[in-house]
């Protein structure tokens, strides 16, 4: 993502940027041109005496926004447009008068295009079309700005679906060990306290590293509650290898194994294997999660199924784009949801 120059300006310090506006440059002095040509001959020449004048202007005037943009970072919306209205008169007035005095001495096509009426004109003209793209720029700006808002709320709400199901069930499990194994209930308790702790965490990434750690409480917790015969995991990661510290969303792994247990292993009588895969695909990290699938007959609860599916889409859409990949396979013994997302 580039970042703004002038608060809401595009940065244009890049190439992209430098290309379009020249590109739109083009576009006006081809405009300019057939307005203002009687035959082929005279458009030719007015094209390209327009080419000329209108894209110095235009690369002189990025240079300089470029160059302001960075000295000076806080501006007012008022001060950014008053300082890029300046840098462009200034350089279209610099053109303006280069171009009399170069053609003073050329050709008589020259001398009647470049007159002291262009001059005014063309600081006419610079001045509506910079303040039109200033106007399109703080619109689509503020739309951006919107959209990023609306972005963070509905990431903020997805994230914070937790099953109110899975809080009664641990207080139930530690209620039960209170009086058998104190010890365990304790341990259990602070368990569940950081996993809800993540759930409150404001921030929209975190480390592999805490979500894996917030993922193995949760199983502990679980594992208390079914009991090592009814669940074990499987875990297939190369530890040396993992990127830990890679900054991702909170909570994306935990709800997949929570929907996991919730749909696949808990409606089975014996249970059943968890497999939690993590793989290092250099420009992107692979996580998996697979359980086994009930018999028939059993209830999967495979409503709620989709919806932990469908919020995990939006929140990796939400953070990533079309840079995220989701996949869900289903065999007649397994089910496994996949998802793929960059190192940043």
């Amino acid at each position: 993502m580039t970042t703004k120059t002038f608060g809401f300006l595009p940065n244009l310090c890049v190439p992209l940027s430098v290309f379009r506006l020249t590109l739109a440059a083009e576009v006006l002095a081809i405009i300019l041109a057939l307005a203002a040509a009687d035959d082929i001959r005279s458009f030719a020449i007015k094209l390209g005496l327009n080419t000329l004048f209108v894209q110095w202007v235009v690369l002189m005037s990025v240079f300089a926004i470029c160059i302001a943009s960075r000295l000076s970072r806080r501006n007012t919306v008022k001060k950014s447009i008053l300082t890029i209205l300046g840098i462009t008169v200034f350089f279209t007035i610099a053109a303006s008068i280069l171009g009399l005095i170069t053609t003073s001495y050329g050709s008589s096509e020259g001398t009647q295009y470049w007159d002291t009426l262009f001059v005014f004109k063309a600081i006419f003209i610079s001045i509506v079309i910079t303040l039109l793209a200033l106007r399109y720029f703080y619109i689509q700006n503020e739309w951006e700005q919107h959209l990023k808002s609306d972005s963070e709320a509905k990431y903020d709400a997805l994230q914070s679906r937790m099953r109110p199901h899975f809080l009664f069930n641990s207080l139930n499990t530690i209620a039960q060990l209170t009086s058998v194994d104190p010890e365990k209930a304790e341990d259990a308790l602070l368990d569940l306290a950081d996993i809800f702790r993540s759930t409150l965490d404001t921030r929209n990434r975190v480390s592999l590293n805490e979500e894996l750690d917030v993922t193995i409480r949760y199983l502990r917790m679980e594992g208390l509650r079914l009991g090592k015969r009814r669940l074990s995991v499987v875990w297939d990661m190369d530890r040396n290898s993992l990127p830990f510290e890679m900054e991702i969303p909170p909570l994306l792994i935990q709800p997949l194994i929570e929907n996991a247990i919730y749909h696949g292993i808990q409606p089975r009588k014996d249970g059943g294997t968890l497999g939690i895969s993590l793989y290092d695909a250099g420009e992107y990290l692979e996580i998996s999660v697979s359980n086994p699938i009930p018999p028939e007959g059993t209830s999967a609860h495979s409503k709620g199924n989709h919806i932990a599916q469908e919020n995990l889409k939006n929140r990796l859409q939400l953070a990533y784009g079309d840079r995220a990949k989701l996949s869900i396979t289903k065999s007649a013994h397994q089910y496994r949801v996949a998802f793929r997302i960059p190192k940043e």
